[in-house]
C-alpha cells in the first residue's frame, strides 16, 4: 500500500511538448484522461514504458490520488488513478 508524501511514478502517454525540454504528457484517471506539460526530468522511462513523477496525496482501494509534476489544461495537478494503475515506487 502507497502512504501519503511517498513519491512515486505514474504510468504517462508522452508526445513532443512545445519548447525545448518539456513535454506533452496525459496520464489516464479515473474520470478520464488528463494531459499537460511536464519537464523531460520528470519524466522516466522503465521497460520500454514512461513514467510521470508524482506524490501520494491519498490511498485507498478505491484508487490512489496524487499530484502530478508538471501543468494541466484541465486540473492542478492533483489526479485520482483507478486501483489497477501501474504506479511504481520512486527511488532516490
Amino acid at each position: 500500500m502507497l502512504t501519503l508524501g511517498e513519491k512515486v511514478l505514474v504510468p504517462t502517454e508522452v508526445d513532443a511538448g512545445a519548447f525545448p525540454g518539456e513535454k506533452l504528457v496525459t496520464v489516464n484517471t479515473q474520470d478520464g484522461p488528463i494531459s499537460g506539460f511536464a519537464r523531460a526530468e520528470l519524466i522516466i522511462e522503465k521497460s520500454g514504458n514512461q513514467y510521470l513523477a508524482a506524490v501520494v496525496r491519498e490511498a485507498s482501494e478505491s484508487g490512489t490520488m496524487v499530484m502530478l509534476s508538471g501543468s494541466f489544461f484541465t486540473t492542478t495537478g492533483l489526479a485520482t488513478l483507478p486501483p489497477n494503475a501501474r504506479i511504481l515506487k520512486a527511488t532516490a
